[in-house]
């Protein structure tokens, strides 16, 4: 559930962000099937991301798992907590809403 893609790297069709590993399609977009949550298509301001993404930690099967993402979604906010360009913030949360939705969908996988 990280925010940014400075913390990851391009790998042929794919992007690594802090060890996991995101499909792309062939635009370089996430593939991604609908949002984790619903309510992810009225987000629009960081708090409610963050609000959101906390929602969605509380999803994972166990307890370690959750408190793993919950301490990325934070470092996250950190790193961003400067940003001030309006576009570049609707690009962080569309990009961790689809992050969110592929992490969501690898642990609904595993069990």
């Amino acid at each position: 559930m990280t925010m940014s893609s400075s913390h990851g790297r391009e790998e042929e069709g794919s992007l690594v962000l802090k060890g996991l590993l995101v499909p792309r399609d062939q635009e370089g977009q996430s593939v991604s099937q609908m949002a984790p949550l619903p309510g992810a298509e009225l987000v629009q301001r960081p708090l409610q991301l963050y609000r959101y993404l906390m929602r969605c930690c509380r999803q994972l099967p166990a307890k370690g798992i959750q408190e793993h993402y919950k301490h990325a979604v934070r470092q996250s906010f950190r790193v961003h907590s400067d940003e001030d360009n309006p576009e570049r913030i609707q690009q962080i949360i569309k990009r961790a809403i689809e992050d969110a939705d592929w992490i969501m969908n690898k642990y609904k996988k595993q069990n």
